[in-house]
């Protein structure tokens, strides 16, 4: 049975390094949000199975499954979710790959966390959404 762990909203770190996706995990709770982490996109498609996401916080290069390919995967079931991507690269052509993908928006490495706070208020909102997974934002973002 797929459930709701708690009433903030529920955000997925999805990064091949532990040590960003704790820190993701201890900022987000900082910021009013429940986070969930997992090492690489074939884990954070699986969790979707159980929990409930109301956005994802996604790195790009990983491996078993990199971003790009959980993002087409998360599209094909979430249509809606908010998603904002990660990437250590500069290299605006994975960027705009993962927008044409239906990325919300993105950061790069090393996070800013004032602008992950923006960024995250923005896409994902403050509240939870209703019963489902994902919600209907998605601010046009220009690079």
């Amino acid at each position: 049975m797929i459930q709701r762990l708690n009433v903030s909203p529920s955000i997925l770190v999805v990064d091949d390094d532990q040590d960003i996706s704790l820190m993701l995990q201890d900022r987000l709770t900082l910021l009013g949000y429940h986070a969930s982490t997992a090492g690489h996109g074939a884990e954070g498609i699986a969790m979707f199975d159980v929990l409930i996401f109301d956005g994802i916080l996604l790195d790009i290069q990983m491996p078993v499954m990199d971003g790009l390919a959980m993002l087409e995967k998360v599209r094909e079931r979430f249509p809606k979710m908010p998603v904002i991507m990660m990437t250590a690269e500069r290299h605006k052509e994975k960027i705009l790959q993962a927008m044409d993908l239906g990325a919300n928006d993105y950061l790069l490495k090393p996070i800013d966390l004032d602008l992950l706070a923006k960024k995250c208020h923005a896409v994902f909102g403050s509240k939870p959404a209703d019963g489902q997974q994902g919600s209907s934002a998605r601010p046009a973002h220009p690079l």
